[in-house]
C-alpha cells in the first residue's frame, strides 16, 4: 500500500513538472500586430481585432533587433504590420531580439 502511494505522488509530481515546462515553451515569442511605434519601444496587440477590450505589450528593442520578412530595418516598421517577436530569455524586460514582419 505504501509503494502504490510513493509512486502515485511522485507520478502527480512528474506530471506537474511536464505542465509547468510545456507552458513556458512558448514564453520567449509572442505574435501580434503593431498598434504603436514610439523607438525604443513598440507596442504590440492581437492580431485579430474581434475582442472589445484591446491589451497591449510593450516591447523593447535596440541596435542589435535583427528585423527580416517585409521590413529590412527597425525604420521600415509600420503601424498595422503583423509580426513574430522573439524576446531575450534571458532578460527581465521584453527586449526583442528579432522581429519577423509578416506579409500581408
Amino acid at each position: 500500500m505504501r509503494t502504490r502511494l510513493i509512486f502515485a505522488l511522485a507520478f502527480i509530481g512528474l506530471f506537474l513538472v511536464a505542465v509547468y515546462w510545456i507552458s513556458t515553451w512558448d514564453d520567449h515569442q509572442i505574435e501580434g500586430r503593431i498598434e504603436q511605434i514610439d523607438i525604443p519601444q513598440l507596442m504590440i496587440g492581437p492580431h485579430d481585432l474581434s475582442d472589445d477590450e484591446l491589451t497591449l505589450q510593450t516591447i523593447l528593442i535596440n541596435e542589435r533587433t535583427k528585423v527580416t520578412g517585409e521590413a529590412n530595418d527597425v525604420q521600415q516598421l509600420q503601424v498595422g504590420q503583423v509580426v513574430t517577436v522573439e524576446l531575450d530569455r534571458d532578460a527581465k524586460l521584453k527586449i526583442a531580439v528579432s522581429i519577423h514582419v509578416q506579409p500581408d
